[in-house]
């Protein structure tokens, strides 16, 4: 994988010495700082790194896509022995699209949502003037089928709003795809996917890149993907290229101490609950700040003092690539290191939990009861006029779950199985059609804002995304402080409020200046909790909690969690699709599917023995951060039904593996076994 170990007729794309800048009113962020390494012919190579270590601009750079203040001030990107950062605009514009191909990581906002996928597929095919429209429309037909999208021929016609997550991902390969370039580049292809779906999207890379030949560059900060998918591995920390190598070298012996954090902290290698988790200390530095020396230093483990903040470390070869670590070559060079794989290098997290058994309240904090809840598919009179009797489909059906005080409970499911809808509802932003809702005894469903507010002292949500959901007029200070306006709590000092926040969730207090925009995933997402904490509620709803973060930063937020749940006795609902993150923080699991939970009982106990088919294909589904682990098949294939045409039977029968004619024609009721668990399924797992 080193450079110097490719040989140039193998090497499809070779970056040298890549060197690139940001011009800012803080000064110029030095983004990337002398990046090489070669791509070579019908590999997928993975870039790998926490955010902000400059993966995505890679990809810029190769496609010129950089923003107006980027400065390339060094380096070569050769792609068949042209050098792209000196190819005319003109020349450029012939490569993308037709030789590089790239697949952006939110279909939504990627792709054009008032053409169908005909007419962009049509567009993208500009080039081909030789092909009638007929021709263009059939390869078009074909690449959908190729990439899975059923019924291609009707499909095609639809717009982006008509497919799910999934298909738009897949639509979005497929039109990457769809002038066979030499050259793919995916920019966190699967980071707003489920695993059932991550799994199909995996598959159907490595099938298409065997059947089509092409290189594939990946960016990702999912080290159970990149295991799963690439060859080679390039490993990235603000700006630098700090290990190389053939995917088993990375993950089986990695090198540098950072890619050794890396893996620590994923966890998904974590196969028992565990307390805490390991979290790599500090943050990545300030660009715009001169850095010498190693620049992992000030969060290395083994950093040798007086060495390795001075002097840059030397590049040292390693059986699969390279690595830059005093520890590995030079005056320095250290023998023991690495140690063995079961020495951990990361301490885990810091963290408030009181030793022994977790403290958990008898009474439900929060009991659901066969909870309904129904969208309307048309008026009234539209209804009437098509003769529909029922214009409804529900989004969540006879649902029924509790949370104690001190315990966290997970929903978990795939997008579309109702879980955000359960959620809104239990917080009164939904109204529901049956069932109950019984807050610290009282019912509350549906209750009269008026009633309903000054209950939402003691509810409170942290919501998908840490950014979008903070006003980006307001500043931290503000933000956190907001509760305490909307409930008109006077008589406190809102500064001290703001500065006891940010010390409960361990935001630096300078930050409480800053707006959102100048915040990192992780710091928005402490500033959410903080939010939530403000008024002391008693249950937190947090919807995807970890959702776009890199491992270490889930670590973080997981463990400041655990501490604050241990300190007030907080009760949380974790909505989420990320099982090896939910298998360490919840003491029961419920399971959802097209509105209806299928299973629920001990998170362990389901972990270890699932009693429904759909949570065994989701704890299968789990994409495993060794790449002698591959899955050889999908768990479960196909999308989710629609709502409007529910299965008669049961819910899950027309993707389960294990199906039986009982299955189509009867709804399962709800079983319980003799662990205490209950799931709904006919012809449960042995």
């Amino acid at each position: 994988m080193a450079k110097d170990m490719t040989p140039p007729d193998e090497t499809l794309l070779d970056i040298r010495g890549l060197s690139l800048e940001f011009r800012t009113p803080r000064g110029r962020v030095k983004a990337l700082r002398d990046v090489s390494f070669p791509v070579r012919k019908n590999r997928i190579i993975g870039i790998v790194g926490e955010s902000g270590s400059g993966k995505s601009t890679i990809l810029w750079s190769i496609l010129g896509l950089l923003s107006g203040n980027a400065e390339v001030t060094a380096g070569e990107v050769l792609f068949e022995d042209r050098d792209l950062l000196h190819t005319s605009q003109r020349d450029l514009q012939a490569v993308r699209g037709e030789e590089i191909s790239v697949v952006f990581q939110d279909p939504m906002t990627s792709q054009i949502p008032v053409l169908t996928y005909a007419r962009q597929m049509f567009d993208i095919l500009y080039r081909r003037p030789e092909l009638s429209r007929e021709e263009k429309r059939r390869m078009a037909v074909e690449m959908l089928e190729k990439v899975g999208i059923p019924d291609p021929a009707a499909r095609i016609d639809q717009y982006p709003h008509h497919f799910s997550g999934g298909m738009r991902q897949r639509a979005g390969i497929g039109m990457a795809l769809l002038t066979g370039p030499k050259l793919l580049l995916a920019d966190e292809p699967t980071t707003a996917l489920d695993v059932t779906m991550e799994a199909q999207i995996i598959h159907l890379l490595q099938e298409l890149q065997s059947e089509t030949g092409a290189t594939i560059v990946l960016v990702s900060h999912n080290l159970g993907l990149i295991a799963e998918l690439c060859d080679d591995v390039v490993v990235m920390y603000a700006g630098e290229v700090v290990e190389t190598g053939d995917v088993r070298s990375i993950f089986h012996d990695p090198q540098h101490p950072y890619t050794r954090a890396l893996l620590e902290c994923d966890p998904a290698r974590i196969e028992k609950q565990a307390g805490k988790l390991p979290v790599i200390p500090g943050d990545i530095p300030d660009l715009v700040r001169p850095q010498h020396g190693c620049i992992y230093a000030p969060r290395c483990q083994r950093v040798i003092e007086g060495v390795c903040v001075t002097t840059p470390p030397p590049n040292a070869g390693t059986a699969g690539g390279h690595a830059r670590c005093h520890l590995l070559d030079g005056p320095f060079h250290d023998p023991e290191w690495p140690p063995p794989a079961e020495v951990l290098t990361v301490k885990a997290g810091e963290t408030g939990r009181p030793a022994g058994p977790k403290k958990i309240g008898e009474e439900p904090l929060l009991d659901v009861s066969d909870l309904n809840v129904r969208f309307r598919t048309m008026g009234a009179l539209h209804a009437r006029l098509k003769g529909v009797a029922d214009p409804f489909v529900d989004g969540v059906l006879d649902v029924s779950l509790s949370v104690r005080p001190g315990e966290t409970v997970g929903l978990v499911g795939e997008s579309g199985s109702g879980k955000t809808t359960l959620g809104r509802a239990v917080l009164n932003l939904l109204r529901s059609h049956g069932g109950a809702i019984d807050f610290e005894g009282e019912q509350i469903r549906n209750m009269p804002e008026r009633r309903f507010k000054p209950l939402r002292r003691d509810m409170a949500m942290m919501f998908q995304d840490p950014v979008g959901s903070l006003s980006p007029r307001k500043s931290v200070r503000a933000l956190v402080t907001e509760p305490f306006e909307i409930h008109g709590i006077s008589g406190v000092d809102l500064d001290a409020e703001a500065e006891r926040l940010a010390d409960l969730v361990r935001l630096p207090k300078p930050l409480l200046g800053r707006y959102p925009h100048e915040l990192s995933g992780g710091q928005a997402r402490r500033v959410g909790v903080a939010r939530a904490l403000a008024l002391n509620p008693k249950l937190i709803i947090a919807d995807e909690p970890t959702a776009g973060l890199d491992v270490s930063v889930q670590g973080e937020i997981l463990n400041l969690m655990a501490d604050l749940q241990a300190e007030h006795g907080l009760g949380y609902l974790i909505i989420t699709h990320n099982l090896p993150v939910v298998r360490h923080i919840a003491d029961r699991l419920a399971i959802m599917y097209l509105g209806r939970v299928v299973e629920q009982g001990d998170a362990e106990e389901i972990f270890r023995s699932p009693a429904h088919p759909y949570t065994r294909a989701l704890v299968e589904g789990i994409p495993q951060p060794d790449p002698d682990r591959r899955r050889t098949h999908v768990s479960i294939s196909g999308e989710v039904p629609s709502l409007m045409n529910r299965p008669v039977g049961c819910d899950f029968a027309t993707r389960c593996p294990c199906v039986q004619p009982r299955c189509r024609e009867e709804k399962p009721p709800h079983f319980t076994m003799n662990d205490g668990r209950v799931h709904a399924c006919l012809f449960p797992l042995k």
